[in-house]
């Protein structure tokens, strides 16, 4: 009898998603440099995932990738508007994702009302592009339910590793090394420093917080809004701290 030769798991992985308003290429490309410049440790080599908001010409979406490509970011897969992309994504060794069973909104909408599709003239209000960083979409569960029992970690978590606490809390008993990844339906907790990034409300939970005992974070993010570690060295650096959502902007308080 042959033995196993693979198997094959679900995971969960972190990816950006640039959602692409409008192609504008000498603008487009100008404002992406400027976002990768602002924190390429971040950026580089992340994969990530196209949201076209409207319908590209095959050339514009290959130059599109080929300026992600030429700024180190990895894109994997392509959403939203693929009109008659579908042969050119599928050349460029691209996903399309487009029919996957929920959206971001729907990912995010709260209990009881239906996901809203944003339409393009509305988001045209904002710059030309925009990066959002955003947890993966595992099966998701309503945002208002109740969550499970806190995962708790009692050993340090290293550089490369990765902790999700699907449906709770995450507790960390100690700290978080550079490069490791803590992500969390509810709140998390580090009863050390946190050092690497914690995503909260991986699910569009508005209400999760991030608590840390001496915050020097590489990332913050809570339901897909995130902050970088430039701004994280604020008055509460490397000091006990509590990071919060409030009218979709990202809030460090100090823990008295």
């Amino acid at each position: 009898m042959t033995a196993t030769c693979f198997r094959m798991k679900g995971t969960t992985l972190t990816s950006i998603v640039l959602e692409v308003i409008d192609f504008d290429p000498d603008a487009f490309t100008s404002q992406l440099e400027s976002k990768v410049a602002s924190a390429p440790q971040f950026f580089t080599r992340s994969s990530l995932i196209i949201h076209l908001m409207k319908p590209l010409s095959a050339t514009e979406f290959e130059l599109l990738i080929a300026l992600c490509r030429r700024l180190q970011l990895q894109p994997m897969a392509v959403k939203g508007e693929v009109g008659a992309l579908k042969a050119v994504i599928n050349d460029l060794g691209l996903a399309d994702v487009s029919q996957s069973k929920f959206s971001d909104s729907e990912v995010n909408a709260p209990k009881g009302e239906p996901a809203k599709k944003e339409t393009a003239d509305s988001e045209k209000q904002n710059s030309h592009s925009k990066v959002n960083y955003q947890a993966p979409e595992p099966e998701p569960t309503p945002v208002a339910a109740a969550l499970k029992p806190a995962k708790v970690i009692m050993r340090p978590v290293r550089s490369g590793q990765q902790v999700y606490a699907e449906g709770s809390d995450l507790v960390v008993t100690a700290s978080v090394s550079e490069g490791a990844e803590l992500l969390a339906d509810g709140n998390i907790h580090v009863y050390g420093t946190l050092r690497g990034r914690a995503l909260a409300g991986v699910k569009g939970n508005s209400s999760a917080r991030v608590f840390c005992q001496s915050l020097d974070a590489e990332l913050v993010s809570i339901a897909g809004q995130f902050i970088m570690h430039d701004t994280v060295k604020g008055e509460c650096w490397k000091k006990p701290a509590q990071i919060y959502l409030e009218e979709d902007t990202l809030r460090i308080e100090a823990l008295v």
